[in-house]
């Protein structure tokens, strides 16, 4: 830390409080006498909101206002995250894995098939693709506004 005091010109316990402060937002893990960035099993690879480990397939990023980012490890976490932080939100299309936007996603609510929290919220990049995946395991369509309100309570899924 002394080092980085100097070349900063700052002072050490300025380096103590900043480093607390990016370990707090998982940028870095602090060491003995400095820091590194987050192993894959530290922090990074955990849902922001319910600590349960991240999965590619089920990802949500949450992109705040500030620059910074969040993680979460499925729509109904990074949802209710987004909904408390702000920003833009991303997410994993569960079928084909790759990242769309979630004002686009059309999320399938309380399916048979929970992979991470419950109820369970999936999320697909085409409605062909979830109202296929609806017909073998049940559950409601909806789009990110539908499901922020089924999330706070506010709207009941009808099993279809």
């Amino acid at each position: 830390m002394q080092e980085l005091a100097e070349k900063l010109s700052v002072s050490v316990m300025t380096i103590h409080r900043d480093l607390n402060q990016m370990e707090a937002e998982g940028l870095l893990v602090k060491t003995h006498g400095g820091a590194s960035l987050p192993s894959q099993s530290g922090g990074e690879n955990k849902c922001g909101m319910c600590g349960k480990p991240l999965s590619e397939r089920t990802l949500f990023i949450v992109n705040l206002p500030d620059g910074s980012q969040r993680r979460a490890c499925c729509a109904h976490c990074g949802l209710m995250m987004h909904s408390n932080m702000g920003g833009t939100a991303l997410t994993a299309d569960f079928l084909h894995n790759h990242i769309i936007s979630a004002n686009q996603a059309i999320f399938l609510l309380h399916s048979e098939l929970t992979v991470c929290c419950a109820p369970s919220v999936l999320s697909f990049g085409s409605r062909a693709d979830a109202e296929k995946f609806q017909k073998g395991f049940g559950g409601q369509l909806a789009n990110m506004d539908e499901t922020l309100h089924f999330l706070h309570g506010t709207m009941h899924p009808s099993k279809e």
